[in-house]
């Protein structure tokens, strides 16, 4: 099996299926094209600005919850070690409640299987 796909790549694979050209995509998602060829091939360090994948994914006419946004996020984030997914920063900035959420899972010290539990648990019951 080959390694995981990185930001960059992931980008241009989703760019390619969409029926866009680098120059194309470039004008439709607002950036140079010159920075969008070094964000594919991992020249260019990933947006840390959800603004930024917002556009990229817009014009590639994704939804905020599909999981080709969520991994483009994701990616973005595994390229800083430590650091959260731009989408994520931006909601939690955005909701007063978010600290409490995630100090309360802190002091429980929940691991990723019952993290992954809490969230089920709040997609069916909200």
């Amino acid at each position: 099996m080959g390694s995981p796909l990185t930001f960059g790549q992931y980008l241009r694979k989703l760019r390619l299926t969409a029926g866009f050209g680098l120059r194309a995509f470039a004008r439709t998602a607002g950036i140079k094209p010159s920075n969008l060829c070094r964000l594919e091939t991992g020249r260019m360090a990933p947006p840390a600005s959800a603004d930024v994948i917002v556009r990229l994914t817009e014009a590639l006419g994704l939804k905020p919850e599909s999981p080709e946004f969520i991994r483009l996020n994701d990616l973005a984030a595994q390229a800083r070690p430590g650091s959260v997914p731009p989408d994520v920063v931006d909601y939690a900035g955005s909701q007063p409640g978010v600290p409490l959420l995630l100090r309360t899972a802190k002091g429980k010290q929940l691991n990723e299987p019952e993290l992954r539990r809490l969230a089920a648990y709040i997609q069916e019951r909200f």
